[in-house]
């Protein structure tokens, strides 16, 4: 999807716009350092990487809800989310380089962002409505550590690549759950895997 469809289906204002392509310049001039994304999702950014982590919103209704984006390396798609609206979610990652570039963006464009820098295995005490990530690890490790943080309504949303069907089969040996899969809205042939319930075997 080219950048200006992007815009006009998830109806980005001009601030939006502004942020999220600044962001991308960053990354662009970055990321041979530090490896935040494949340098070839570059050239279609606006697909692969906002398109992709947008399509989370139809999702999450209420842009209040409390989110925890696991693993959230480049930002994606925890960051963009914010940059769309939500405003109480807390990215993680165990790279200090990669949240004090998020960080760096932030602070030079006056957004307000959380963060924790630690395994998220080492994260206690907190439970959230929504658990996001991408590109992170296979379901069966996500959905132990996304234990940590369910409360009773919590629904997990995973960008997840075209093994996820697999996945799922070698996460029902060990886990309880109903699920949605989802055609994703960007190339790729990936998927949102949307799961509510979540319980141990």
């Amino acid at each position: 999807m080219e950048k200006e469809s992007v815009i006009k289906l998830y109806k980005l204002n001009k601030r939006q716009v502004f942020l999220i392509e600044t962001y991308i310049k960053k990354i662009r001039d970055i990321n041979e350092r530090l490896n935040l994304v494949g340098t070839s999702t570059l050239n279609n950014a606006w697909d692969r990487h906002i398109n992709d982590s947008l399509q989370l919103s139809n999702f999450i209704p209420n842009k209040k809800s409390s989110i925890i984006d696991l693993g959230t390396g480049g930002g994606f798609p925890g960051l963009i989310l914010q940059l769309y609206g939500y405003n109480n979610i807390l990215l993680t990652d165990s790279k200090l380089k990669k949240l004090k570039f998020i960080k760096e963006f932030a602070d030079e464009n006056k957004i307000a962002v959380k963060q924790i820098c630690s395994r998220v295995e080492k994260i206690k005490n907190l439970k959230f409505d929504f658990i996001t990530c991408r590109a992170f690890a296979p379901l069966t490790k996500i959905l132990d550590y996304s234990l940590i943080f369910v409360k009773k309504n919590t629904s997990l949303l995973f960008l997840k690549g075209r093994s996820v069907k697999n996945e799922i089969n070698d996460a029902k040996k060990l886990f309880n759950f109903h699920y949605n899969l989802h055609e994703s809205k960007s190339v790729g042939g990936g998927f949102v895997l949307s799961i509510n319930n979540l319980s141990r075997e």
